[in-house]
């Protein structure tokens, strides 16, 4: 039997940078255990109520966080044989000098991955995958981009806030700052882009775990945005995202990976438009540079240019 008793690692966003799909990976390895839901974004709202206001708030972040210690502490085994266990809540980042604190609390040790992409086509996935989902009201993204602070003001929760959420610095700083540089670890969307197996390799390292050579076979491209291919098809995927009986139904009777198969299949996969780049051109420049001095790895070219501005 093991003796991790309590979590020892958080996937903590950003979000739209992946980290699903990297989850999925670090499943497949028996050494790993993460909780259910995958979010139970606990240290961002621990020891306050999910009460977020935007359109389908309730029927998502509301209704599955957890914010009771106790309550978080219980979606964990007890007795088990799990090396590594963790959530994947990105709203950890984002709310990461709220989080750093009970992070330490919970475990010192805890390790911390991070993975990040480049912040216009992160804030413009967001968009498609709020879209998609049928929660989104503005069918023109940069309607969306120009209501977020009104959103954010009437508390629609951290996924509405498309370029908010694009800002990475003051939340690795924090982390860094509250754990340790040694117990934050930062990847790259690109990376995990390019290099699926190698990327999850990687993590796991970074996790203490022995490599598996069964790890990530077989895991699919999950949680991608796009525009809808038919309409009629994802119009009866958001009716059952909304339904909670069709819901439950659902998720009882087929698996994960096989949802995201049907979804996936029913999207375009779509890139930055030129309007959006023109909108946000500048936006994330000071970010990029203050990121640019916190992070050590290899970088994307999207963060190597944050370097050449920041010097």
């Amino acid at each position: 039997m093991s003796d991790v008793q309590v979590p020892n690692f958080v996937v903590a966003g950003a979000g739209r940078s992946g980290t699903t799909g990297l989850v999925e990976g670090l499943r497949t390895h028996p050494g790993v255990f993460v909780t259910q839901p995958k979010e139970p974004h606990y240290f961002a709202l621990h020891g306050r109520p999910a009460v977020f206001k935007g359109p389908g708030d309730d029927a998502t972040i509301n209704r599955v966080a957890v914010t009771d210690r106790a309550r978080y502490l219980d979606l964990y085994p007890t007795r088990h044989h799990f090396l590594a266990l963790g959530d994947g809540s990105v709203s950890t980042l984002y709310y990461a000098d709220r989080a750093v604190e009970e992070l330490r609390r919970v475990n010192p040790q805890m390790r911390v991955v991070v993975i990040l992409r480049e912040p216009i086509e992160r804030a413009y996935s967001s968009y498609l995958y709020m879209r998609a989902r049928g929660f989104e009201p503005c069918d023109n993204v940069l309607d969306a981009l120009a209501d977020e602070q009104r959103r954010r003001g009437d508390n629609w929760h951290h996924l509405w806030h498309y370029q908010a959420m694009s800002h990475y610095a003051a939340g690795l700083a924090a982390l860094q700052a509250g754990l340790g540089r040694e117990q934050v670890g930062v990847w790259f969307h690109d990376d995990l882009d390019s290099d699926y197996g190698g990327t999850v390799s990687s993590v796991l390292r970074f996790l203490g775990l022995p490599l598996d050579p069964a790890e990530a076979v077989g895991v699919p491209r999950v949680n991608v945005s796009g525009t809808p291919r038919l309409a009629a098809v994802q119009r009866a995927i958001v009716a059952a995202t909304r339904n909670e009986a069709v819901r439950k139904a659902v998720k009882q009777t087929t698996s994960f990976r096989f949802r995201e198969r049907i979804r996936r299949s029913s999207l375009r996969r779509s890139t930055v438009p030129a309007e959006v780049r023109e909108y946000l051109a500048g936006t994330f420049d000071a970010d990029l540079a203050a990121l640019s001095s916190l992070v050590t790895v290899t970088t994307p070219a999207w963060l190597r240019h944050g370097e050449a501005r920041r010097t």
